[in-house]
């Protein structure tokens, strides 16, 4: 409560980028990156000597960027109290004010060795660690340090928590050096003067420039030093054999991020050894959960950053950062390291790295743009570079023509209007007082254990209708709906007098645009009713309210409260609920089940349904676009762009396509939960490289290229006939049916509920319908494989793959169905690969 009031009445200082929110350590990074490219495109001219030593020449240079990192030395137990309140003494609001001084003030501390205690000492400087308090606090202290740092002429000062970068422009090293140590003595008088104090073995610089005129970048001689607090600080230049580190992130001169990207390689293949240990292929855990932790410890350490390498870098190094995330994608699925990229992204359902990085990046330009630091755009360089003479990195025009390529089709341009961002409640602390005389009921538990589809609808309009009953008595019964049919989208609100009345008193609907997401109808739709529907009759003498929805999301969202919101239009709703309650409203907030016959939430998806196809909304407009759906419509469309290029000639693709895997780990047919040996071995199965069978199998084993569901062993074959399987290997017999076509005319797929298709020299053959086996092709006396023939395979697997075979191939599409022939499989003339489910 008590930092909601402080930054009510406080704003911490844009150049800082910690504790606020769309505020992050990339977009420092970022913003340095822009700031060392702004000064490259920035040339001025230079006279230098020729070679021949007769006259000058008029050469064009870019202007240098100097780096300094400045360190504090326990920077928060060293802010002085007295400084503090001084500071705090220019905010409005006297209980704020005296409540903070409070809180700093009566503190004491002793130290205890063992069993003994010292005298208590009072603490006169620091603020409490740990407390959330205790950062903005810390912010406010080094507001006015930002202020004198940033007043300079070619300065610009950052900070992120008490991590302070400077960066300086000039037109060589000894002109930034010479300005840099002016306001290095600033600094240091300054923090002398409020009692930090600073840290120059732990400070570091670096000059920034390009790969060309840099002799005069060295000082060999040492005639420009960069001095703080009395010490020299080293300068890292071309050539350097250390690199600074800012926010985790190593810089190289040329800023390309390329050794960024190494190290960051190296510090995730480190954790894939580890990740390696936990992904035992039989006693490891699920491929989801493995999924999430992979995603969240191995993933989260090479994707740091990765939006301004993947604008900097060069191809080699996005292609070894790309190499290190399929490596973590064959761990999900337990898949060996000869599988294809593309197949392991697939089979661990994890998206490909470069639509990660340039949805990331985009975010960025997003962020920036909301939060008013849109940098200015960098001059055209004079005169232009050749070719090969730097890296160009993924500007913000650039980026944005790349995405509207992608979105034009949903009307999503980068003119288009925004919603706006939350960056603080518009609701007041001390307003939100009213806030309990608004309920939400958020859940409606069922019972779980109902299977029939038409029995768990009636339990769901049950629990609806009663839930609903509770308040049956209210003046006003208030119901909302959101519909989406890209590129159709509706949020509508109806108004009604009872909870089984069909007469509607009020309707009010909206266009949500071409590409939203059912949250955002939904908000939208609520906000719309309370705005246009019940703001209106506010004055009414009747004050009971009841709202309807179907969104169980929005309401849990809205349940954390009006202070606790974290985006603009649940803020606003929030607002508006107030505004109600203020007025001596009661408002109660009902979830309720959708599609299951509740007549209020009926009514409002007619109304939602018919809005969408008559296209007449009562607001004129199309609703902001939300900032997650340009995203989310950018990703999927860039996906999407990336299944159609992968390569088809793949044993994954040949049976799966581009269809992920389903990481549920349940049989597709009996609902089971599967092992993990179970889900490893069908993985590899899907990829074609299983230590089963397939040209694996062959390798590691001494034996010849033979079926193996064919050429089982004896035991095999006598117990297959003991239970008197007439299609058994060792038998004469063979169904009739087995002479009939070998796809079902009907469905066009094969029957597997017999065994497993196998594939000899790229040549898929299916199974007979109404068969109980399937023909191999070898000869013309080829015997069949019962879906009991799985040699090497542990019964229950072997039984679990061949039943969810059947029922994945009767899902994907057969090469006879799209008319298209499959890409010959490269796999080895002697090998054999059985084709296995999803």
């Amino acid at each position: 409560m008590v930092p909601k009031r402080l930054l009510w009445v406080w704003t911490p200082h844009p150049h800082q980028y910690a504790y606020r929110s769309m505020r992050t350590t990339t977009m420092r990074l970022a913003h340095l990156i822009h700031e060392v490219e702004h000064n490259r495109n920035h040339y001025f001219q230079v006279n230098l000597p020729k070679k021949s030593g007769i006259g000058n020449q008029l050469h064009y240079r870019p202007h240098r960027t100097l780096l300094v990192l400045v360190d504090f030395s326990k920077a928060f137990d060293s802010i002085g109290h007295r400084v503090l309140s001084r500071l705090l003494a220019n905010i409005p609001g006297v209980n704020c004010r005296r409540w903070l001084r409070n809180f700093l003030c009566g503190r004491y501390a002793k130290t205890r060795v063992g069993h003994r205690n010292s005298d208590r000492r009072p603490m006169l400087r620091g603020v409490p660690q740990g407390s959330v308090l205790g950062p903005y606090l810390f912010s406010l202290y080094v507001h006015p340090l930002l202020n004198l740092l940033n007043s300079f002429a070619g300065v610009t000062a950052d900070m992120y928590a008490d991590d302070l970068s400077i960066i300086v422009k000039g037109q060589s090293r000894e002109d930034a050096i010479s300005t840099a140590n002016m306001v290095l003595q600033k600094l240091h008088a300054w923090s002398q003067e409020n009692g930090l104090a600073i840290n120059p073995s732990r400070c570091e610089a670096a000059c920034f420039t390009l790969p060309t005129h840099t002799e005069s970048d060295y000082d060999r001689e040492g005639r420009w030093p960069l001095v703080v607090a009395g010490c020299q600080i080293p300068v890292m230049t071309m050539g350097a054999s250390r690199t600074t580190k800012l926010l985790g992130m190593d810089l190289d001169p040329r800023l390309t991020l390329n050794v960024a990207a190494t190290k960051q390689c190296d510090a995730t293949l480190q954790r894939i050894s580890q990740l390696r240990c936990i992904a035992h292929k039989e006693a490891g855990p699920s491929s989801h959960d493995l999924r999430t932790f992979v995603i969240g410890y191995g993933a989260s350490k090479l994707r740091y950053g990765s939006e301004l390498i993947w604008a900097v870098a060069t191809d080699s190094a996005k292609n070894e950062m790309q190499k290190t995330y399929a490596t973590l994608a064959r761990i999900v699925s337990g898949v060996p390291s000869t599988v294809d990229p593309e197949s392991a992204l697939l089979e661990a359902n994890m998206p490909p790295l470069h639509v990660l990085c340039l949805r990331a990046r985009l975010s960025i330009f997003e962020n920036t743009r909301a939060c008013q630091m849109d940098w200015m755009r960098r001059p055209p360089p004079e005169p232009p570079p050749r070719a090969g003479f730097r890296i160009s990195p993924l500007s913000r025009d650039e980026l944005y023509a790349f995405v509207d390529a992608y979105t034009k089709d949903y009307d999503i341009t980068q003119s288009s209007p925004r919603e706006e961002r939350f960056f603080r409640s518009s609701i007041p602390p001390w307003f939100a007082a009213s806030a309990h005389r608004v309920t939400i009921g958020v859940e409606l538990p069922i019972d779980h254990s109902i299977t029939d589809e038409e029995e768990l609808i009636r339990e769901k309009r049950r629990v609806s209708e009663e839930a609903l009953a509770l308040h049956s008595h209210r003046s006003w019964i208030l119901a909302t709906d959101g519909g989406v049919d890209v590129p159709k989208s509706a949020g509508v609100g109806i108004l009604l007098s009872s909870l089984n009345s069909s007469e509607i008193i009020e309707k009010a609907s909206i266009n949500c645009g071409a590409r939203p997401c059912s949250y955002r109808t939904e908000s939208r739709a609520l906000l719309l009713a309370l705005e246009k529907l019940m703001i209106p009759r506010i004055r009414h003498r009747h004050k009971t309210l009841l709202v309807v929805t179907d969104s169980q999301s929005l309401l849990a969202a809205l349940n954390k409260g009006p202070l606790s919101q974290a985006d603009w239009t649940e803020d606003q709703i929030w607002q508006r609920l107030l505004t109600l309650t203020c007025a001596g409203w009661s408002v109660h907030l009902q979830f309720c089940y959708g599609h299951c016959g509740v007549h209020a939430n009926e009514l409002a998806d007619q109304y939602a349904t018919q809005t969408m196809e008559s296209g007449q909304y009562t607001e004129q407009g199309i609703a902001p676009l939300w900032h997650t759906d340009l995203p989310t419509c950018f990703t999927t469309q860039l996906t999407n762009k990336w299944r159609s290029t992968i390569r088809q000639d793949t044993h994954r693709y040949l049976l799966c396509g581009t269809r992920p895997s389903d990481l549920s780990g349940k049989d597709l047919i009996t609902q089971e939960v599967l092992h993990r040996q179970e889900l490893v071995h069908l993985a590899r199965a899907r990829c074609g490289e299983s230590e089963l069978w397939g040209r694996l199998y062959w390798a590691v084993r001494d034996c010849t290229n033979q079926c193996r569901f064919c050429n089982i062993s004896p035991e095999q074959s006598a117990y297959m006939r003991s239970n008197n399987d007439p299609t058994a290997p060792g038998t004469d017999t063979v169904p009739p049916s087995a002479r009939e076509e070998d796809v079902s005319p009907a469905m066009r797929h094969p029957n597997l509920a017999r065994g497993i298709p196998c594939r000899r020299q790229g040549v898929v053959l299916e199974g007979i319908p109404g068969g109980k086996g399937i023909r191999t092709h070898r000869t013309p006396g080829a015997r069949w494989c019962g879906k009991g023939c799985l040699p090497g395979v542990p019964a229950d697997i072997g039984h679990r793959i061949t039943t969810s075979c059947a029922d994945t191939m009767r899902l994907l599409p057969t090469p006879r169905q799209t008319g298209t022939r499959p890409a010959d499989h490269k796999r080895p003339s002697l090998s054999v690969v059985p084709f296995l489910p999803h």
